[in-house]
C-alpha cells in the first residue's frame, strides 16, 4: 500500500501522541554503573548487559491499522526530522524531503546501517532498532544495499567506483563491494554499527551475535570495515544533533542509548587502535586478515548454481483453499530447469521432508523469458496445471507459513532462492527436529533479497504498487516492502477474481514492461 497526503496526514500530526516516555534515560542515571577504568571484557559484558536490559520499546515497522503512528515511521519522523515541519532528513541525500508520503514506490523508505545481509534478522528485535534506521530513498538504498561502509578506490579496484553514488550527495561514492557515505555523516554510521556489535550477541530471539570487523569472512554476521570506522568516529566526532536524537531515541522510543554517542572515548578502551589503510591498488584486504581458501567446484555449475535469491519473486498469494500463487521470473529460466515449491520447513541445513508439501514446474519448451509472470492455482496464471507433487500435500496454511523457492545443484543438493513469508509465520532457531506450522530456520544464504515477508496477520497479499520507471534493483526493493502489499482476509487477489481482475491484471503489465526494460539499464 502507499501513503499519501490524504491518507496520512494524520500520521505527521498525531506523531506526540504515539510517543512513549522511559524513565532513566538522563545520562546519570543510565551509566551509574559504568566504570571506564574496567578491563575490555568486563566493559563490554556491563554494556551489552544495559543496552540489552533498558531496550524497552519494540515498534513495528508499520503499524498496519494506522500507518505513520506508533511505528518506525512515526519514530524516524520524529528523530530525523528535517529544517522544517513535516520534513525527513535523507541520510545519504543530505536532503530534506516530506514526510509523507511514505513508503510505497514513491516516498522515502528505511535504511538498515547495519544490512540485513549481514545479520541482522527480518524476524528479530534488530530489524527495527531505531540506532540503527534512518530515511533514504529507494534508490540509495538499492545503490548501499549489503555493501560494506569504506572509502572507494582503496578495498576496491578505483575503476568500479563512481562518485558521486547515485541518489548520495557530494562525498558519497560506491563501488562493487564498498559504499562511502557523506563526511558529515560518517562518525554517525561508525557509531551506529559500533552500537550493534555491543547490543546484539545472540541472545534475543531470532538475532545473531553481530560483529563489527576488518575481516567479514562469516558474510552472515560480519559488517566491516573496522579499522574505518574507528577512523571515522573520531574524525567526525557526536555533534549536538547526534546527542540530540541519542537523547531522544532513549527517552521517547526505545529506552536504551548509544554509549559511542555519550563516550566517544569508549572506543578506544573497546576495540585496537585501527590498522593502518591498505595502499591504494596494492591489496584487497587488511593486512591483518588471511584470505579462506575454498574448493573449486568439481562440475560445470548448473543453471540451479548461477541463479541469485530474489532472481524469481512472489506478486500474489490466496492462502484460503484453493491456494493460489503468483510469480515472477527477473531472469531466463533454461529448458528442463526444474523449480520446486514447498511448505516444509529448512532447519539450517535442509528441508524437512514430512511437515508440509513440495511440489515441483519444469520448465518446458523454449524456456521462459525474463520478466515473464506465472503460477500456481489459478487457470489465468502460466503454468498453472504444469506443476507436479513431489511429496506431501502442497496446502499453505491460512494462519501463514513460509513458503519456500529452490533448486538443487549438481550434486542434488537443495538451494534455496526465496522464502515467502505470509500470516503469522516467522524464521526460528534452527537444528531442531520438527518445526511447528509457520515457523521455519531462515536459509542465511538467501540475505536480503531472498526474503519477502508482507503485513503479518493476513491470509490474503497482492502487489500492489505503481513501478512504472523502476529498474530491477529499485523494482525487488519495493516488492520486498511490505507496505507494497495489499492484504485481507476476506477478499481473494488475482486473475479469476472479478472484483480485482482489473487492479491485479494492470499491476502484472505494469511490472512486465518494466523487467523487459530494465534487464540492461540499470548499473
Amino acid at each position: 500500500m502507499k501513503y499519501t497526503a490524504a491518507t496520512t496526514f494524520a500520521a505527521v500530526v498525531s506523531v506526540a501522541s504515539a510517543q512513549s516516555s522511559y524513565g532513566g534515560c538522563a545520562q546519570g542515571a543510565y551509566y551509574g554503573g559504568l566504570d571506564l577504568g574496567a578491563d575490555r571484557a568486563s566493559l563490554r559484558t556491563y554494556l551489552g548487559n544495559l543496552l540489552h536490559d533498558t531496550h524497552r520499546g519494540i515498534w513495528p515497522g508499520t503499524n498496519v491499522n494506522e500507518p505513520g503512528v506508533a511505528d518506525t515511521w512515526a519514530a524516524l519522523m520524529d528523530l530525523d526530522q528535517g529544517s522544517f515541519p513535516g520534513q525527513v532528513r535523507l541520510l545519504y541525500a543530505q536532503q530534506d524531503v516530506d514526510a509523507v508520503p511514505f513508503a510505497g514506490s514513491r516516498g522515502w523508505t528505511k535504511e538498515q546501517i547495519f544490512p540485513i545481509n549481514r545479520g541482522v534478522g527480518v524476524d528479530g528485535i534488530d530489524l527495527n532498532d531505531l540506532h540503527n534506521l534512518r530515511p533514504t530513498t529507494y534508490l540509495s538504498n538499492v545503490v548501499r544495499g549489503d555493501k560494506y561502509f569504506g572509502e572507494c578506490g582503496i578495498l576496491t579496484p578505483a575503476e568500479t567506483c563512481v562518485n558521486p553514488a547515485e541518489g548520495g550527495t557530494e562525498g558519497t561514492c560506491t563501488c562493487n563491494r564498498i559504499y562511502t557515505p557523506p563526511p558529515e555523516v560518517q562518525g554517525d554510521i561508525a557509531r551506529a554499527l559500533m552500537y550493534m556489535d555491543l547490543r546484539y550477541d545472540g541472545r534475543d530471539d531470532n538475532t545473531l551475535n553481530l560483529r563489527l570487523t576488518d575481516c567479514p569472512f562469516q558474510h552472515e554476521r560480519d559488517m566491516a570495515y573496522l579499522s574505518q570506522m574507528i577512523t571515522w568516529h573520531k574524525a567526525d566526532p557526536p555533534d549536538d544533533a547526534e546527542r540530540a536524537r541519542n537523547d531522544k531515541a532513549c527517552g521517547t522510543w526505545q529506552g536504551n542509548r548509544n554509549p559511542l554517542v555519550d563516550f566517544p572515548e569508549l572506543v578506544d578502551l573497546l576495540w585496537d587502535p585501527p590498522l593502518p589503510l591498505p595502499a591504494i591498488g596494492e591489496r584487497q584486504i587488511y593486512e591483518a586478515c588471511e584470505l579462506i581458501p575454498t574448493d573449486p567446484p568439481t562440475l560445470e555449475p548448473n543453471q540451479c548454481e548461477q541463479l541469485l535469491p530474489g532472481d524469481i519473486y512472489f506478486w500474489l498469494i490466496n492462502s484460503q483453499s484453493p491456494a493460489t500463487l503468483g510469480l515472477f521470473a527477473f531472469v531466463e529460466m533454461d529448458p528442463g530447469f526444474k523449480l520446486f515449491m514447498t511448505t516444509n520447513p529448512w532447519d539450517g541445513e535442509k528441508f524437512n521432508t514430512n511437515q508440509g508439501g513440495t511440489v515441483s514446474l519444469e520448465v518446458p519448451g523454449d524456456g521462459v523469458d525474463g520478466g515473464t509472470p506465472f503460477g500456481f492455482g489459478e487457470s489465468a496464471l502460466l503454468f498453472y496445471n504444469s506443476w507436479l507433487s513431489e511429496s506431501g500435500a502442497f496446502e499453505p496454511s491460512s494462519d501463514g507459513q513460509p513458503i519456500f523457492l529452490y533448486c538443487l545443484d549438481n550434486f542434488d543438493n537443495p538451494r534455496p532462492l526465496l522464502a515467502f513469508l505470509y500470516g503469522n509465520s516467522k524464521f526460528s532457531a534452527p537444528g531442531q527436529a520438527s518445526y511447528p506450522t509457520g515457523e521455519s530456520a531462515r536459509p542465511e544464504s538467501l540475505g536480503e533479497l531472498g526474503v519477502i515477508k508482507v503485513a503479518p496477520g493476513f491470509s490474503n497479499a497482492v502487489f500492489n504498487e505503481d513501478v512504472d520507471g523502476y529498474a530491477n534493483d529499485e523494482l525487488k526493493a519495493i516488492i520486498r516492502d511490505p507496505d507494497s502489499w495489499k492484504v485481507s482476509n476476506e477478499d481473494r487477489f488475482g486473475p479469476a477474481s472479478s472484483a480485482t481482475i482489473n487492479t491485479t491484471t494492470s499491476i502484472a503489465m505494469v511490472v512486465i514492461g518494466v523487467i523487459t526494460l530494465a534487464t540492461s539499464s540499470f548499473l
